[in-house]
């Protein structure tokens, strides 16, 4: 990391050309966008989420990462973790014994900068854990409700950009985050009157009713974290649906996680998330949304396509002869207009009095 962002921060500033003009100016990380584990690698925490304090926003104790009522946290800091670093107690706050670069970097607080990422935090991870909980819930219930579900979601007739689920759940690992996207749209009608009493006497029994509100409760607040403006009244109101949706997530779903839902990520979403849009803006600003689509469309499915042998080559071939054919279905989407069509569009961007023009 040293040898990557020493260069960046010379003191006589960077010298950068655009358009044959040069700008001198001073860099700053102001944001790191990541995942978890590459978070804890940046912020030098333990990333096993069964150390003692695996959240890297704060020192939370794995004990309570389920707990939806906490009033007291203690945030880390670049202060902080060097006192307990050059005290060698960095293992008490599960510190690695490594000095990190950020600390001597201006105006960051690595802790608070590597953000939250809406597609790893929620796509890829609270979500999916919400649709395994709920294949368990519902095999205990009764399991033929899970193929209930499945039956559902193949019956959801063909629409444009929406993924078919014709095998239902049972690809669940290797879904993307686009398809978990597709599949919030349409769970929260899934589940929807799927069962009514509990005929078989099952302990602690769920109601319908219940499984579709986390669903809705989710959608709400999945919808409300993709706004593009965030006043403080408009911060509030999404932290209390964040917290509606996770009471109701840990009461439905705690008896079927062997973990009892201590997930760093689900802890650091409702108690964070806030705190970094009011400090680096809108969530979508900072999520790795937009680079993963473009190196899935760029990189990897050309990758995929080839016979794995001069890469790079065969890659940059197929992606220009994709767009080549993109170039081309364009040009024959374009119909040419008739006369008719080109003397009204000419008739409304003149003045009446002047239409006598076209008729000579």
């Amino acid at each position: 990391m040293k040898f990557l962002l020493d260069p960046l921060f010379a003191e006589k500033g960077i010298d950068l050309e655009v358009d044959n003009k040069t700008f001198w100016f001073f860099p700053r990380i102001s944001t790191i966008i990541c995942n978890w584990p590459e978070a804890a690698t940046f912020s030098l925490v333990y990333k096993s989420t069964n150390s003692n304090f695996p959240c890297h926003f704060c020192l939370i104790s794995k004990t309570l990462l389920a707990d939806t009522d906490l009033s007291d946290i203690t945030f880390r800091n670049n202060e902080n973790m060097q006192e307990y670093f050059y005290n060698n107690a960095g293992q008490d706050v599960s510190l690695k014994n490594i000095p990190n670069y950020f600390w001597s970097l201006p105006s960051i607080n690595v802790y608070s900068a590597t953000v939250s990422d809406r597609m790893h935090h929620l796509d890829l991870g609270l979500f999916h854990y919400q649709i395994e909980f709920t294949q368990a819930l519902l095999q205990k219930q009764d399991s033929s409700l899970v193929n209930k579900i499945d039956n559902r979601l193949s019956k959801i007739p063909q629409f444009q950009k929406f993924q078919m689920f014709t095998n239902g759940l049972q690809s669940i690992s290797r879904m993307t985050a686009k398809e978990y996207r597709i599949l919030m749209k349409v769970m929260v009608f899934v589940v929807d009157n799927l069962y009514k009493e509990n005929e078989n006497n099952v302990k602690n029994f769920v109601k319908n009713k219940k499984l579709s509100e986390v669903y809705a409760k989710w959608n709400k607040m999945y919808m409300i974290s993709r706004s593009e403006i965030f006043t403080e009244s408009d911060l509030e109101n999404f932290r209390k649906d964040t917290f509606k949706w996770a009471k109701l997530f840990v009461e439905i779903f705690k008896p079927y996680s062997c973990s009892k839902l201590k997930f760093p990520k689900f802890h650091s979403w409702i108690y964070h998330i806030f705190e970094s849009i009011r400090q680096f803006g809108i969530i979508n600003g900072y999520t790795t949304e937009t680079y993963k689509s473009l190196y899935k469309d760029f990189v990897k499915i050309p990758y995929r396509m080839s016979n794995k042998k001069n890469v790079e080559d065969q890659i940059m071939k197929t992606l220009k002869r994709q767009d080549i054919i993109n170039v081309i279905n364009k040009k024959q989407k374009k119909k040419k207009p008739t006369k008719l069509l080109n003397f009204s569009s000419k008739l409304f961007e003149t003045k009446l009095t002047e239409a006598n023009i076209y008729f000579k």
